[in-house]
């Protein structure tokens, strides 16, 4: 008896080495997230929940930002080995300073999920209403601020855009005045059109040229890249596994998205169609020199800069089927 207990001992004992090592060979990842609990922003968490990060080996920090140059300072100190979900201008504009990043996945593609809104009681009835208004943005080099330009370059006006900073933020200086008109992206704020209380005054979508570009970006630390390369492509594809998990399984996903915002079901079914597959695709960064000629125009470049300069700061670790 005494003899079967000591075996049982070094058999627990053997397995709990084993765990042990398991746990000590997961390698370490630590992640800047722009804007928290946007359908696309989650996608980190949604593989987290269903552990596709951890069968990868990758033990993952993710740290929420409110978007912008908020995120990509944090990969350029360090801090971060990727930044998720940053405007596309910004980053190219960063590299054009030497900035050590690189552009490692598409985002988002499209600008069907961003919109921005007004008061309902509000004179402002149309993009062509806000000439000399205050219109609110994320933060300076996101993709809302190059979608904000865009709106109103195409409807001929010159808004004054304030640095509204997240969603949450930018809905409480909405409806006490501060500024007319707002930003915002699902969940955030669809209930408040449901009830009446704003109306959606203009979508990225309304811009026919946004559809095709590319306008977030991931990106990783130049040093991270070239010490642990494995660890960033095991990232890339576990994050890509996590997004046909989404398309796959959406009731899990919706689920999951309701339970982390504290929505109803139909507010997280909503919001979910805002996103397509295809938009949150890893490849390829789309119309990027449009993207070029925005950043030169809104001043995120100093000089212009070509396309074969550009790819200079694309580094696909992964892609789906290749």
């Amino acid at each position: 008896m005494v003899k079967g207990k000591g075996v049982g001992a070094v058999l627990a004992l053997g397995a709990m080495l084993i765990l042990s090592f398991n746990v000590a060979a997961a390698d370490k990842v630590r992640v800047a997230i722009g804007q928290k609990g946007l359908w696309d922003t989650l996608v980190v968490h949604q593989g987290l929940e269903q552990g596709i990060f951890q069968k990868a080996g990758l033990e993952v920090e993710a740290t929420w930002t409110r978007g912008g140059a908020e995120t990509l300072q944090a990969v350029i100190t360090g801090s971060a080995d990727f930044a998720f979900a940053n405007g596309i201008t910004g980053v190219l504009g960063a590299y054009a300073k030497g900035a050590p990043v690189r552009i490692v996945s598409a985002q988002m593609t499209g600008a069907g999920d961003l919109f921005w809104y007004v008061k309902a009681d509000s004179p402002i009835r149309n993009m062509k209403d806000m000439n000399g208004k205050t219109m609110g943005y994320s933060r300076p080099g996101s993709s809302t601020h190059l979608v904000a330009l865009a709106l109103a370059q195409a409807a001929g006006v010159k808004p004054t855009l304030v640095s509204s900073g997240d969603a949450p933020g930018t809905r409480v200086q909405v409806m006490s005045g501060q500024i007319d008109a707002g930003w915002s992206a699902p969940p955030n704020n669809l209930e408040l059109v449901t009830e009446g209380k704003i109306r959606i005054l203009a979508r990225g979508s309304d811009v026919p040229s946004l559809n095709a570009q590319t306008v977030r970006v991931n990106v990783a630390n130049l040093k991270f890249l070239k010490e642990k390369r494995d660890v960033a492509r095991r990232f890339m594809k576990a994050y890509a596994d996590t997004i046909d998990w989404m398309y796959r399984e959406p009731a899990g996903a919706t689920a999951f998205f309701a339970k982390f915002n504290q929505l109803s079901a139909d507010v997280a079914k909503q919001s979910a169609t805002f996103y397509s597959k295809q938009s949150l695709a890893l490849a390829p960064i789309a119309g990027l020199q449009q993207s070029l000629d925005q950043a030169l125009e809104y001043k995120n470049l100093d000089k212009p800069m070509s396309l074969k300069e550009a790819q200079g700061a694309i580094d696909i670790v992964y892609q789906p089927g290749k």
